[in-house]
């Protein structure tokens, strides 16, 4: 018999809490990171909802909670703006680092184990069936186990050299972010986004201050070098000038960000697929977090009754997809409509659309809704206010055209491509 039930490949936090999961059901885990540090090199923002984490039961400590977060304000490519603010915070950016410890800290808890600095590169597999990894390096040997939980990211490259069907590379946006200090004249519990083709083609531009003058700064672009586009937002765009003017950047890390939604099938015999690697992200905001987590925790569950039933057939394995899609699959497709629409917008159509926002007093209608995950419900429930119709219906007729001729194509920059 395997030492191992479950190996997990991969410790982000998806990965991290499909193993905490499992090992708290019974199940006897081993997560292998291919870093020597887990949560570093952090690429993330960190921004996630206060929702998300009640609804996870996650209760952080404040020493991982770099701020709370009350409001946002939307730039359009003309320099208009529409805001949003709440009398109470809704959202919390976290150091991904310590955040990530903190889950491995509880899933070491239950019982999972770590080996880290340790690199899989490939697949075991019998008769059709994934039944372990082989270590690449010093440390190259096969490890055997009964089920394999992939959290390996975007690359995804186990799931290519296994040939199984992965994310759609056409429909990721690469991001790069900088951690500056000597921000200026921003409201510390406010994150801006700034739109336009020159600014961030097909995707956005962010502030998420931290207090103290400090923040995070970045973008995500379809076409173009994110690093030249991030400098000259930093230091030529004049909406951030007198907040940016004076900063000074103290690291810079790229990634990749999923948008077309979840991959096509998320397991096959012997293997559950989460995180990035799934496209268990936000195709509107590229989060990924909570909906991973969501997602992961269900794939630990899954694990364990497999190990318990001596039955990891793609039959009963089915079961994990079958959930979390039955709990976020369609806010998952509902947001891959928007950020079609969304992409479908130029310039001055996204200028009328943050207009119409702004003359329909649209924060007005939204000043109770605090759901930023669940986007697709909260969609279906705003559209009964008036006023958000009205502004739904702009964009709609907006990007009706585009959207129809965009299905089944890569998004680029405000439009599509075959």
């Amino acid at each position: 018999m395997p030492k191992n039930d479950v190996i997990v490949v991969g410790a982000g936090p998806a990965g991290i809490y499909a193993a905490k999961k499992a090992a708290e059901l019974g199940a006897k885990v081993t997560i292998f990171e291919e870093h020597t540090e887990v949560g570093a090199p952090s690429h993330c923002t960190g921004h996630i909802s206060l929702n998300g984490l009640r609804r996870l039961n996650l209760n952080l400590p404040k020493n991982i909670v770099e701020n709370k977060i009350t409001s946002a304000v939307f730039h359009s490519p003309s320099g208009s703006q529409f805001s949003m603010r709440y009398p109470t915070p809704v959202s919390c950016v976290v150091n991904r680092r310590l955040f990530d410890q903190k889950l491995l800290d509880s899933a070491i808890g239950a019982g999972a184990e770590i080996s880290t600095g340790v690199s899989v590169d490939s697949f075991l597999s019998r008769d059709g069936q994934v039944v372990g990894v082989s270590l690449k390096g010093k440390q190259k040997r096969a490890i055997p186990s009964r089920i394999v939980i992939d959290d390996e990211g975007v690359s995804s490259t186990l799931l290519k050299r296994a040939g199984f069907e992965t994310l759609d590379s056409r429909k990721t946006v690469n991001a790069v972010q900088a951690e500056v200090d000597g921000i200026q004249n921003i409201n510390e519990q406010t994150v801006e986004l700034f739109f336009g083709r020159n600014t961030a083609p097909g995707f956005y531009a962010w502030i998420v201050p931290l207090g103290d003058g400090t923040g995070k700064v970045g973008l995500g672009a379809a076409r173009g070098s994110p690093r030249d586009l991030l400098f000259r937002f930093i230091h030529k765009n004049p909406e951030v000038e007198s907040k940016l003017k004076n900063c000074r950047i103290r690291t810079l890390t790229s990634h990749p960000i999923p948008l077309g939604g979840n991959v096509a099938k998320t397991f096959h015999p012997g293997l559950l697929i989460v995180g990035d690697a799934a496209s268990h992200v936000k195709p509107t905001t590229g989060g990924g977090i909570i909906m991973g987590l969501t997602a992961a925790e269900i794939a630990g569950e899954i694990a364990a009754s497999a190990i318990k039933s001596e039955d990891s057939s793609a039959w009963f394995l089915s079961e994990y997809e079958r959930r979390w899609k039955k709990e976020i699959g369609f806010e998952l497709t509902m947001m891959r409509y928007l950020r079609r629409m969304l992409d479908s917008l130029v310039d001055k159509q996204f200028d009328t659309l943050l207009s119409y926002c702004s003359l329909l007093r649209l924060n007005e209608a939204l000043k109770d809704k605090r759901e930023i995950d669940f986007q697709g419900t909260s969609l279906i429930r705003l559209v009964k206010n008036p006023r958000a119709f009205l502004a739904l219906s702009y964009l709609l007729l907006a990007t009706f055209p585009a959207f129809i001729s965009s299905r089944g194509h890569a998004y680029t920059d405000g439009g599509i491509e075959n």
